[in-house]
C-alpha cells in the first residue's frame, strides 16, 4: 500500500534517519506507524474511520491515495516519531547511569541524555500535541453540547428553579 512508503519515509525524515544504514527498518517503523494510528484515531476527530489491524500491520482505507488525508498522516506520522525517540530516550536513559571500574580502571559512561530530553519536550511529541490541540480545537464536535442544556436520565422539572443553597427569599427578606 502506498501509505507504507510515504509514511515511512515521513517519519524516517522525523527522526533523521535517513542514512546508509538506518537504525529503523521499514517493517519496524511501519509496525510503529500502525500502532501510533490507533491512538491517533482514539485522540483526534477525524472525519474518516480507518480500519487498523496492528497484527497484520494494515490501514485501510489507504490514507494516503486516493485522498490524502493529511490531518491523519501528519498526526500518525508524528506520533509515530514521539514512539521512536521515547525508544530512545529510554536506552540513552538506562545506558547513562552505567559506571564500573575493575582496580584502578575507571569506566563511566556520560553521554547525551538532556540533549535527547529537550528533544522530547520540543521535537515530535510536542509538534504532535500542538498539532491534535489545533485539530480538535479548529473542528470541534461537541460545540452543541456545551452551547445547550444538558437534560440527563435523572432530570427532575422541579428541581430546575431551586438553588443548591436553598430559597432566596430566605436571605433577602
Amino acid at each position: 500500500m502506498a501509505w507504507q512508503t510515504e509514511m515511512t519515509l515521513i517519519v524516517r525524515t522525523l527522526i533523521s534517519d535517513l542514512g546508509d544504514t538506518p537504525t529503523y527498518s521499514d517493517s519496524r517503523i511501519q509496525q510503529v506507524i500502525v500502532v501510533a494510528g490507533t491512538y491517533v484515531q482514539e485522540e483526534a476527530n477525524l472525519t474518516t474511520t480507518y480500519d487498523i489491524d496492528v497484527s497484520a500491520v494494515t490501514i485501510t482505507p489507504d490514507p494516503t491515495t486516493p485522498t490524502k488525508d493529511t490531518v491523519f498522516t501528519g498526526l500518525t506520522a508524528l506520533k509515530s516519531a514521539c514512539f521512536l525517540d521515547q525508544s530512545t530516550y529510554r536506552t540513552k536513559a538506562a545506558l547513562e547511569g552505567i559506571r564500573t571500574s575493575l582496580g584502578s580502571a575507571n569506566l563511566s559512561v556520560s553521554g547525551n541524555l538532556a540533549g535527547y530530553k529537550v528533544l522530547l519536550d520540543q521535537g515530535p511529541c510536542a509538534m504532535y500535541q500542538g498539532l491534535l490541540n489545533d485539530w480538535n480545537i479548529g473542528n470541534a464536535t461537541a460545540v452543541q453540547a456545551v452551547l445547550s442544556p444538558f437534560v440527563g436520565n435523572t432530570f427532575d422539572p422541579s428541581m430546575f428553579n431551586r438553588s443548591p443553597y436553598g430559597d432566596p427569599s430566605d436571605f433577602y427578606g
